[in-house]
């Protein structure tokens, strides 16, 4: 099986690619502008695996939450690459990279991520030795409702140290950096669960509005169904 896969949805861009006999892949972080990269990092890993993007049996891609900068420009390169040779996406929860590189096996916890005036993007995992279990969908919560989320008992990862100071008297644990290995294994599980979107269908898993949308309703007014 060959697959080119990536996720670009924080400060860290993550792009690997596995064939039958080779793997391989590139992680830069804090690199800000993914679109001055990515195209580059898939073309030298294709071309160090010996690989032709016509010979790839599906590509994968991280559709958040996240940033949406950052998921707009991995989505739209993956729409650009697979389109011409009419590639499957398989297409996984951007958390889940985090959950899968920093829970242990047996373990339960929350994985969180910052989003904009105080809110967070959170989801629960369980993690056994064949897969990473998603027991919740991703949410948004502001901050005291995720407080009430939470069980006292129960892990929560986070990306930044100043988390912890929302979440006084919680166990917490710094996020481990991903590990390409957890990103091809986490899309050969998409993969094997058919977890697949059509291209013309793919489109950030985004939950709170966008700046251009927040301000539109400000001078417009938000539209209410009938």
């Amino acid at each position: 099986m060959n697959f080119l896969t990536l996720d670009s949805s924080s400060q860290r861009l993550m792009v690997a690619v596995k064939a039958k006999s080779k793997e391989a892949g590139v992680i830069l972080n804090s690199v800000g502008k993914h679109g001055a990269f990515l195209i580059t990092a898939m073309q030298d890993l294709l071309a160090y695996v010996g690989l032709n993007p016509s010979e790839l049996d599906f590509v994968g891609c991280g559709i958040g939450p996240g940033s949406l900068t950052g998921l707009r420009v991995g989505i739209s390169t993956i729409k650009g690459f697979a389109f011409p040779f009419n590639l499957s996406v398989a297409v996984f929860c951007s958390l889940d990279v985090l959950a899968i590189a920093s829970l242990n096996v047996e373990e339960k916890g929350v994985v969180i991520r910052r989003g904009r005036e105080g809110h967070y993007y959170w989801r629960r995992y369980r993690l056994t030795s064949d897969e990473l279990i998603q027991e919740t969908s991703p949410a948004f919560s502001p901050l005291e409702e995720l407080k009430k989320e939470l069980n006292s008992d129960e892990i929560v990862v986070f990306e930044d140290h100043d988390y912890s100071l929302d979440l006084p008297g919680m166990s917490m644990r710094l996020a481990k950096p991903p590990a390409i290995e957890d990103l091809l294994r986490l899309t050969e599980k998409s993969y094997e669960k058919r977890e697949f979107v059509n291209l013309r269908e793919l489109a950030p898993y985004y939950l709170q509005k966008s700046v251009a949308e927040i301000n539109w309703e400000k001078r417009h007014g938000s539209k209410k169904s009938p």
